[in-house]
């Protein structure tokens, strides 16, 4: 009997500034993965481009469309950010936060997926100085504050697969993402 191949999506779960994007594309370069634009209702920050995000800008009117192809969704601060299913069937990663990830679990538990879920940590001042360096402190703050609460429990729960701390050396961050997806791809070759 011939094995089905499932899909692998690794997802990466992080605090604001904990340099998920950063990590991702770095280990999406080195390994020729796809990393998954989700859409987003936010405000671009100062000097943001499309290209460069990890979001597709639109407009709170355009979300009722997409609603029917949802596997992830969050509302946070005033905006709200979601994921499809022909997205995540054409990407390898994707950055989520845990309520998101709590959702697209569900909702493609009938699918050949396989979700990998890759928890990114920062010290906490090394967050504040990346905030103040990105701009828009306040509203880093305030998303901040508004995340203590569900990455509290996510980070006591026995979802986490895979852990990687990200204390200022990219380098390294990226060589141990790309470790766990090698890893990864042997356990189910």
């Amino acid at each position: 009997m011939r094995r089905i191949k499932m899909h692998i999506v690794y997802c990466i779960i992080g605090r604001s500034c904990s340099g998920k994007s950063a990590i991702c594309k770095g280990a999406a370069e080195e390994l020729k993965l796809k990393v998954l634009q989700s859409y987003t209702t936010r405000s671009k920050r100062n000097g943001e481009t499309e290209e460069e995000s990890d979001h597709i800008f639109i407009k709170a009117e355009e979300v009722d469309a997409l609603r029917q192809d949802m596997v992830a969704y969050t509302e946070r601060c005033g905006y709200c950010s979601f994921t499809t299913r022909q997205q995540l069937m054409e990407s390898d990663i994707c950055i989520i936060n845990p309520s998101g990830y709590y959702e697209l679990k569900l909702k493609t538990k009938d699918m050949d997926i396989m979700l990998v879920p890759i928890y990114i940590t920062v010290p906490y001042r090394t967050a504040i100085k990346r905030a103040k360096k990105r701009g828009g402190f306040e509203s880093w703050k305030e998303n901040y504050d508004k995340e203590n609460n569900e990455f509290g429990s996510f980070e006591k729960s026995n979802i986490i697969e895979y852990r990687i701390l990200n204390d200022n050396d990219l380098e390294e961050a990226v060589g141990k993402l790309v470790r766990i997806i090698n890893k990864v791809r042997g356990e189910n070759a």
